[in-house]
């Protein structure tokens, strides 16, 4: 069957409410290890036979059956590069990763040098997917990275921080923030490489990373674009060939002491020519999101993200850090043929006012070309808890897991994870991997990521590792574990119809509703054999079915059946779908039902009215509801109203009046206007005496609110003789909020305003994200200080805004 089809049973899917059983066990922990650190950065991959767990500068791989460790304690990176006899890989002190290329069944680990002012990124890459093999041999390799990282003004080389591995066919893809070891380790910039994959596997000579780095003047100020992660294949279907590999990383709010917003992210795509390195490429753009404000931030302070609290917060005053001014790896990809998906998430601010509750933003890429935003969504389920550190990935049947930290003022430091299925958009359900025991109460250091990936042999097992404490951090002392936990999504991997219940609302007796689909899904590694179909139950007989499976169904692929109701009697009709075949859950069922009326009727359309984007305090123009009754008698009226969340957005007038004749049709409009940013819903509800009552149209629109950002806000002429004019002096003004900005005038205002004059590209309107610039000259008309201001008057809530104008006449 066609990859669509199997994306209609996704869509289908009705899931139960929590995960299956969640395996987990202890992996690395500070009492096995000699010189254990205060950051843990837990992370790992899983394989075809073990789990392997890296943190700070050691790894330890499990058996993925009975969780026992490969080797008698964890083993230290610098001797898998020393035993090589790789003297500049001996120094290593962190910030290490390990990734299991799913592509070639093989195990990959990286980690930066630590020796000041000469660094080198050292990685491996065994020869096997078994770490338990008496052939196993790391293929390793050191790269240079002084000549490609740079020197600051100071001629000291920038530190190589936080790198990232991902796989792609063509290379394995590293990014390395640059951070300036003169301004306390603030990240500058970043380096984007390409490593030689294809020799690196087979144990040859590399070529030459092929790397870009940005900025390419890099001016010392914080880059607000750093810390980029790269794809990483999920599944063993590879991407198209020759796709290129794509970079995500955060924009943080621009530092001006007042934004504390992001309306944007960076994508970066880059393209790796091994055989013409001059065609190589490496662009950014960057997709516009829903508004967010990043994890803990403090517009006096953007680095500083420590503010999630626990238990003995109150007592100590030690916070955890968020990390929430980057996005957290991984960027996974997975190939579904029909299209191609990117997952990554990172920590947002979700309550109101400085370091207040954390959530989780996530968010879907797909595309053929360069990848756009399918979907998007926030987790926080409470008003209490604190939630970061996320990684996440999907499941063959695009059923989304996220692991995260959890903490609170009462809830020591604990490990969740949600789960959701994207095609469908089902809710995300939270549970517990594994609860806070104790607290980190001597540092705020944590770890600064986790990792969620999926078990390449059956696509369905989510494995994740992330931190905890099993008793209290105090003094100089180190307690920290780490947790590894596994566990599958309901109904991924084996024979299901979904969704497995169909309601048909009411109908006529003696007519036929329209078709309603429920998929069977094949999720065996075999061919399904099918024998039938057949109803069974009190009201069989008022149902029937054609299908699309054929007596056979090739594995992971699926057919659709299209059920019908035509009730012989009036009230509540039910029966069974039996679906008969060979897997072992024979046959799978479908609960159906109905109910059959005498003709009081009425339809709506259509069933859903977006708004889109629409400026706070501004009225959208109204969109149309048309109510028909379709039944065979009149039909009476008793309200039309408003209700659900943000019913107050919204408003309604009509026509239709008490009663509605047989055949006849009434309007209802309804206009949003925004009180707040962000997303809007209400529910427009028709009560009747009609079957189905009340019937209900979902309404949806989004608030978005102008911001203006003026660079500089100062213009100092100098000295200017007076009669003449000076050369011009321009003004950006950035519209860095969500809603299109539209400008009233601009003009020049105060005690010499005649002595300036100003030019300007604005026109009426600036989009989002979009600038203009303003062009102002001084002419003196006396000698001595002249001042003025040019005044913007617009939509935006600082209105208006002001850039002063001083020049001395001479």
């Amino acid at each position: 069957m066609k990859r669509l089809t199997w994306l209609l049973f996704l869509a289908a899917l009705s899931l139960s409410a929590v995960a299956q059983t969640v395996n987990s066990f202890d992996g690395i922990t500070a009492a096995q290890l000699t010189r254990p650190g205060y950051e843990v950065d837990a992370n790992g991959a899983v394989g075809t036979k073990q789990f392997l767990e890296y943190s700070s500068i050691y790894y330890q791989a499990y058996d993925k059956v009975t969780f026992a460790p490969v080797w008698n304690t964890p083993q230290q990176i610098t001797g898998v590069f020393t035993n090589h006899g790789m003297s500049d890989c001996s120094n290593i002190s962190g910030d290490g990763v390990v990734i299991f290329d799913r592509l070639a069944s093989r195990w990959v680990m990286g980690a930066h040098t630590a020796t000041p002012g000469t660094y080198f990124y050292c990685i491996a890459v065994s020869n096997t997917d078994d770490l338990t093999s008496t052939t196993l041999k790391w293929n390793t390799y050191e790269i240079s990275l002084n000549p490609l990282l740079g020197t600051n003004p100071q001629g000291h080389v920038y530190f190589p921080d936080w790198p990232k591995l991902g796989t792609w066919p063509d290379a394995y893809y590293l990014a390395i923030d640059l951070n300036d070891t003169d301004q306390n380790f603030r990240e500058v910039g970043i380096l984007a490489c390409a490593l030689d994959r294809t020799n690196m596997l087979a144990g040859g000579t590399a070529k030459s990373p092929q790397c870009f780095k940005y900025p390419s003047s890099i001016p010392g100020t914080v880059y607000l674009g750093h810390s980029l992660i790269p794809g990483d294949v999920d599944g063993n279907n590879p991407p198209p060939a020759g796709r290129h590999e794509y970079f995500v990383s955060i924009e943080n709010p621009v530092i001006d002491q007042v934004t504390t917003t992001s309306t944007t992210f960076n994508l970066w795509d880059f393209h790796v020519d091994w055989n013409n390195p001059a065609n190589s490429t490496f662009t950014q753009t960057t997709p516009s999101v829903s508004s967010y404000t990043p994890g803990c931030y403090e517009t006096s302070n953007p680095a500083q993200t420590v503010c999630v609290p626990e238990p003995s917060t109150q007592n100590t005053g030690q916070h955890i850090d968020s990390v929430g001014d980057r996005l957290m790896p991984r960027l996974a990809y997975r190939n579904y043929g029909g299209y191609e998906s990117f997952l990554f998430a990172h920590v947002v601010q979700v309550g109101n006012g400085q370091n207040s509750q954390t959530g989780i933003r996530w968010y879907e890429l797909r595309g053929s070309g360069t990848p756009a935003v399918s979907r998007w969504g926030t987790l926080s389920p409470d008003n209490s808890q604190y939630r970061f550190m996320p990684s996440i990935s999907e499941d063959q049947n695009a059923n989304v897991a996220i692991g995260y930290s959890i903490s609170g003022t009462s809830t020591h430091p604990g490990i969740s994870a949600s789960w959701w299925n994207l095609p469908f958009s089902t809710l995300p359900s939270e549970f517990q991997v594994y609860p806070g025991i104790a607290d980190e109460e001597n540092t705020w250091h944590w770890g600064s990521y986790t990792t969620m990936t999926v078990d390449p042999v059956d696509n369905c097992t989510f494995w994740y590792t992330n931190e905890y404490f099993p008793t209290n951090q105090t003094g100089n002392s180190t307690t920290w574990a780490t947790r590894i936990a596994n566990f599958q999504v309901p109904n991924c991997g084996i024979v299901s119809p979904g969704p497995n219940s169909l309601t048909f609302g009411s109908q006529n007796v003696g007519t036929t509703s329209a078709p309603q689909v429920t998929m069977l899904y094949n999720g065996q590694n075999r061919i399904l054999n099918i024998s039938g179909f057949t109803f069974t139950g009190a009201n069989s007989g008022d149902f029937g079915q054609t299908n699309t499976c054929g007596t056979t169904l090739a594995a992971g692929q699926a057919c659709a059946i299209n059920v019908t109701f035509t009730p012989s009697a009036t009230g509540n009709r039910s029966a069974t779908l039996n679906i008969n075949d060979d897997a072992a859950n024979s046959p799978q069922t479908v609960a159906l039902s109905g109910t059959g009326t005498g003709g009081l009727t009425v339809t709506v359309s259509p069933s859903t009215l977006s708004f889109g984007k629409v400026n706070v305090g501004t009225t959208s123009p109204t969109k149309n509801v048309t109510v028909t009754n379709t039944g065979s008698a009149a039909v009476s009226i008793s309200n039309i109203g408003i209700t659900g969340t943000n019913a107050g957005d919204f408003g309604q007038t009509n026509n239709c009046g008490s009663s509605l004749g047989v055949g006849a049709s009434c309007t209802i409009g309804v206009a949003f206007t925004p009180t707040v940013t962000g997303k809007r819903s209400a529910v427009l509800s028709i009560s009747d005496n009609a079957d189905g009552s009340p019937q209900q149209v979902t309404l949806t629109g989004f608030g978005t609110q102008p911001a203006v950002n003026l660079n500089p806000t100062l213009l100092s002429f100098g000295r200017q003789k007076v009669g003449t004019r000076s050369t011009p002096q321009n003004v950006t003004l950035t519209n860095t909020g969500s809603g299109t900005l539209s400008i009233t005038s601009i003009r020049i205002s105060g005690t010499n305003a005649g002595d300036f004059a100003q030019s300007n590209n604005c026109g009426k309107s600036v989009a989002p994200g979009a600038s203009c610039t303003i062009s102002v000259t001084f002419a003196p008309t006396a000698i001595g200080i002249r001042r003025a201001a040019i005044a913007i008057t617009d939509n935006a809530k600082n209105s208006p805004q002001q850039v002063n104008l001083s020049g001395s006449g001479s």
